[in-house]
């Protein structure tokens, strides 16, 4: 047996690939439609206080009613398990089967759809700090995994944003500064206290930044400046949500088995002029004709197809957004047809923000977007502030806040 070469390297960089993203997570081909989201306020990415509550939701489109169960896990402030033991964090227990589920009803596609609160009559939270909830299958093997957090809201976090005051970065970055308003900033801020701020784009931890010491120590403040982030490009969307006519983006359905959803053909926009074009910051909302959106809605096979500057031999394109965890893999990769990249993949009924994102096949390090940067893309930035005392097991979240780039100083 003859071992191609390319394979292995390929298979290689699969392995790497995957392992950089994980805390992002990996999803089954069958599991589809995830969202975590804080039932308040209905947040992407879901920061909850004490006595808040998630709710978990995904079809599964194998639809044979399988026996899922959830796992609580806590993180410190970097996404490592926090080695904390179950019972210093939870109160009750995990790893418990999902009894909420129903089956799709008058559906082409037949899906089984759970519903998941957190917490629940099982457990509560104990601890404030990073989590995520994974679900497995009876065997122990784990189907995906997502991120959430619990603040205490000790600590007064303000936030502002401008362009980069760097020349070189003036045209294609944002620029954020965090202010901490503490009554005694010495409590939190001293030698026996370790503070970590980290600032997340547009609820993809892929995109954060980690911040060890602040700028400037003011009498009750502790200021961070120039945390700078590339401004990106707004995503691109599309809306299925009447899956037999045309609708925005949409130029053509079709019935076979299932409904095709046929969207424009999308031109690279890296070296084009910023266009505004609102977005969800690359969430998807499950939306549609139905009373019961969670079981009625129906999936279409939705075809993408981009047209780039140039081919890169070397390079794999993806989509990505809020349904795939942000994560490029091979589920969500495009095909190269002659000089356009193409691929085709189910979406339930809905309006979805995505965008193209290209790997190097030799260097997992070399991504980018098929997007460019610009400073006057709207972005929503959100602050995490972590402490944790010399005596302390684990990282405390103490505050957060939020800031839209919509409102940026030029």
């Amino acid at each position: 047996m003859t071992i191609n070469p390319f394979d292995i390297i390929k298979l290689l960089f699969l392995f790497i690939c995957i392992n950089n993203h994980s805390q992002q997570n990996y999803t089954s081909n069958n599991i589809k439609s995830v969202k975590l989201l804080n039932s308040k306020t209905n947040s992407n990415y879901p920061i909850i206080n004490f006595n808040d509550q998630l709710e978990l939701s995904f079809d599964d489109l194998e639809a044979d009613e399988k026996d899922y169960y959830y796992k609580i896990n806590h993180f410190d402030y970097n996404w490592k398990p926090s080695g904390l033991l179950k019972l210093e964090f939870l109160e009750g227990f995990d790893d418990i089967r999902i009894d909420n589920f129903r089956n799709s009803y008058n559906t082409l596609q037949r899906y089984t759809h759970y519903n998941l609160e957190l917490p629940n009559d099982n457990f509560n939270f104990k601890i404030s700090g990073n989590y995520s909830v994974s679900i497995h299958l009876s065997n122990d093997e784990k189907v995906f995994e997502k991120r959430f957090s619990i603040t205490e809201n000790l600590e007064g976090l303000s936030m502002s944003i401008s362009k980069s005051n760097k020349i070189e970065n003036i045209d294609i970055s944002q620029n954020i500064d965090v202010t901490i308003n503490c009554n005694n900033c010495s409590k939190i801020y001293n030698n026996s206290s370790t503070l970590r701020l980290v600032i997340l784009k547009n609820n993809n931890w892929s995109i954060s930044k980690t911040i060890k010491k602040p700028k400037y120590v003011i009498n009750n403040k502790l200021i961070y400046r120039d945390i700078s982030f590339n401004g990106g490009n707004e995503y691109l969307s599309f809306d299925s949500s009447n899956i037999i006519s045309t609708n925005y983006r949409v130029y053509k359905t079709e019935l076979i088995n299932l409904y095709h959803t046929y969207i424009v053909t999308d031109d690279e926009r890296t070296n084009k002029k910023y266009e505004y074009n609102p977005d969800n910051n690359g969430s998807f909302i499950i939306n549609g004709p139905f009373s019961n959106l969670d079981i009625e809605n129906d999936y279409s096979i939705v075809h993408f197809t981009l047209k780039p500057n140039s081919i890169n031999l070397k390079s794999r394109v993806f989509i990505i957004g809020e349904f795939n965890n942000f994560n490029p893999n091979e589920t969500y990769e495009l095909s190269l047809n002659k000089n356009k990249y193409e691929g085709d993949f189910k979406f339930k009924q809905g309006y979805y923000n995505y965008i193209y994102y290209h790997l190097n096949k030799s260097d997992s390090e070399n991504t980018n977007y098929f997007g460019g940067d610009f400073w006057q893309t709207e972005n929503v930035y959100s602050a995490l502030l972590y402490q944790k005392k010399n005596n302390d097991k684990y990282f405390k979240l103490i505050g957060h806040s939020s800031i839209s780039s919509s409102i940026i100083k030029n």
